[in-house]
């Protein structure tokens, strides 16, 4: 229906069928409503299961967010998983946070700028080499928790934090929240942008996300997941907290690799995307 509907558009402003103009443009339009990234935070297991949980979860995705070392992660989980993403051709990417292991990223903390800073960057790094010794291209980054909210909505700590990527000399497009600061920030110096959306996180009417310590904050079923990711991919709109539906233009959609539910919860998401035709695919 909405290669019909794009036909029948571009007839209507006298563009030829069959010219140039309007292969590209279908080839466009039909990519963006006909694929979607599915990235997964990774590399946060504490032992066996949650390892096995978390390579189980890299079958249904196609990017991945590495922890390195901010909220948890060290030299061995990040290798692990990068050579589990090598294996399973998924691109990857750090994912970096507030230095908090004891909140787990989560909460903000009293820290100098200068010492996140030299956090930060230490993090990116040890990630970069790491990735480099098992020759595997480094796509986005991905900020944790906390620092990713802080970050997306605070334009203070955006420049921060660009400034700061700048420095690095990969190619990174960064991963953030749809409709944020932060993307139009990034758009604006020139970095790639890629607009994500959460399949288990309640919405305000302005695009932030409900904090986690408020009730309603999580979606918790598979079915609630499941149906939230369908109105971000194919509806383009996503239900707040005041019920109402508001536009979002997502790329990428997350699931959290320490939800309880997120193997049950990804493998559903890949079920209706496949009765829906779409391709999971991602921006490498």
């Amino acid at each position: 229906r909405s290669s019909v509907w794009l036909e029948h558009h571009l007839d209507m402003v006298g563009v030829g069928g069959s010219s140039p103009l309007v292969s590209t443009i279908f080839t466009s339009f039909m990519k963006s409503i006909n694929s979607i990234d599915i990235n997964a935070d990774l590399g946060e297991f504490q032992n066996d299961k949650q390892l096995t949980n978390e390579l189980i979860i890299l079958n249904y995705i196609s990017s991945c967010s590495i922890a390195c070392g901010g909220h948890t992660g060290d030299f061995d989980s990040i290798k692990i998983i990068i050579e589990a993403c090598k294996e399973k051709n998924i691109s990857i990417g750090p994912h970096p946070s507030y230095p908090d292991k004891k909140g787990f990223g989560r909460r903000k903390i009293d820290i100098d700028l200068l010492d996140l800073e030299k956090s930060i960057s230490n993090q990116i790094q040890s990630f970069l080499t790491i990735a480099e010794s098992l020759s595997m291209p480094v796509r986005h980054i991905k900020l944790h928790g906390k620092l990713y909210n802080d970050v997306a909505w605070e334009k203070k700590l955006c420049n921060f934090f660009l400034e700061i990527i700048s420095e690095f000399h990969e190619n990174f497009s960064v991963i953030g929240p749809a409709k944020s600061p932060l993307e139009s920030m990034t758009k604006k110096v020139g970095i790639s942008f890629i607009p994500e959306a959460f399949i288990d996180r309640r919405y305000r009417d302005d695009y932030s996300l409900v904090d986690r310590n408020q009730e309603g904050s999580l979606l918790d079923s598979v079915e609630d997941q499941t149906n939230q990711a369908r109105n971000i991919i194919v509806e383009r709109k996503v239900l707040t907290n005041n019920n109402k539906m508001i536009d979002i233009k997502a790329e990428t959609i997350c699931i959290h690799g320490d939800s309880p539910s997120a193997i049950q919860a990804v493998r559903s998401v890949c079920n209706m995307l496949r009765k829906e035709n779409i391709n999971i695919q991602s921006h490498s």
